[in-house]
């Protein structure tokens, strides 16, 4: 009676794990299998975040490519593709400045500048020059005669430090106009360069380095506009809203995800076959689906995968006599263009194995 008893729940075992994979070989060369239909998830997000100001979708919703599903605040993404159209305008102008050349006013105003004001600064900056040297040796006179007066009592202390006052008042000025001489100097060498350049053309490698700044200008600018495109969030496929927890003035970090999809038309099987079976299934076999909803229909179905390790039901039997509980996982893609099927519901597969 235990014997019996032994052998019944052994039976019941093998029969509960073994309906998980349904299978069964007709003696017309059929085998059919059954599992669950499965469809596959998308994450999607944005790579900048920020604050939410619109929600166009709710969980369950439909969804159709590049359908537009959430938007974020735009106000600082569009500041800064300006500035970058701007850098490329600038930088584009200036490359065609220096392959044109300059026009005649151009020029002139340039020989004007160098040898007219910048020349004329100059002068006036060394005549001041001159004249502050003339003042500190007259201090420096008026100090030492200052000096020897003060020794004989002849005048005050006071008077004294009034003439060390001025003598460190011209050593001052003419410190400060030496260096006005100086940045004239510079300023008209500065402009006789500018002059030159614009009637005789900018030389091979600044135009080079006007290029360079054109290319770097229209880089940050793609740079931007990819950015700027992250402010929405759109359906990459047609799908199944699974999750949306968001509301208009969330702040979300950037790359974090804004909803799960799920793709309705592209649901797969996953079912498991003997490993005694499996020679009747190559990957890129047809098959036919069928579900309880639509017992009448035959849906298409293509094996996508077929894994490489095989399991054994149950799990602790690999001897010769149980082998047959030995299964290999398949993997099928399962064509819904009608969107009838949807993930979640029971299918049996088909498959046409060929003749021995």
């Amino acid at each position: 009676m235990r014997k019996k008893i032994a052998t019944l729940a052994a039976v019941l075992m093998v029969g509960s794990l073994t309906a998980g994979f349904a299978w069964k070989s007709r003696g017309d060369k059929v085998l059919t299998a059954s599992g669950t239909l499965e469809a596959r998830n998308i994450s999607i997000g944005s790579k900048v975040g920020g604050r939410i100001t619109r929600v166009l979708v709710r969980e369950g919703d439909h969804v159709e490519p590049n359908q537009l599903l959430v938007v974020f605040d735009s106000a600082e993404l569009e500041g800064q593709l300006l500035q970058a159209q701007g850098r490329v305008q600038a930088a584009r102008a200036n490359l065609a400045k220096m392959l044109r050349g300059s026009r005649p006013e151009e020029i002139a105003e340039a020989n004007a500048a160098s040898e007219g004001y910048r020349e004329a600064e100059l002068a006036q900056a060394q005549a001041d020059l001159e004249r502050a040297r003339t003042e500190e040796a007259n201090a420096d006179r008026e100090l030492k005669r200052t000096e020897i007066l003060t020794e004989s009592g002849a005048t005050s202390q006071q008077s004294l430090d009034n003439a060390r006052d001025r003598v460190r008042a011209a050593h001052a000025l003419v410190s400060s106009q030496t260096n006005a001489v100086a940045a004239a100097e510079g300023r008209l060498k500065a402009a006789k360069a500018v002059a030159d350049r614009t009637q005789h053309g900018f030389r091979t490698e600044d135009i080079a380095a006007a290029r360079a700044d054109l290319t770097l200008a229209e880089g940050q600018l793609k740079e931007t506009e990819a950015r700027w495109a992250e402010r929405e969030v759109r359906a990459p496929a047609a799908a199944v809203v699974e999750t949306m927890d968001l509301r208009p003035g969330d702040l979300l970090p950037a790359n974090s995800p804004v909803a799960q999809l799920l793709e309705a038309d592209q649901l797969y099987l996953m079912v498991y076959v003997p490993e005694t079976q499996i020679g009747s299934v190559q990957i890129g076999r047809a098959a036919q689906i069928q579900v309880d909803t639509f017992p009448r229909q035959r849906f298409q179905a293509q094996v996508e995968q077929i894994r490489q390790q095989s399991e054994f039901l149950p799990r602790n039997v690999q001897t010769k006599e149980e082998r047959v509980h030995q299964v290999v996982g398949v993997k099928l893609r399962v064509e819904n263009h009608d969107k009838l099927l949807r993930a979640g519901i029971s299918a049996d597969v088909q498959f046409a194995s060929e003749a021995r």
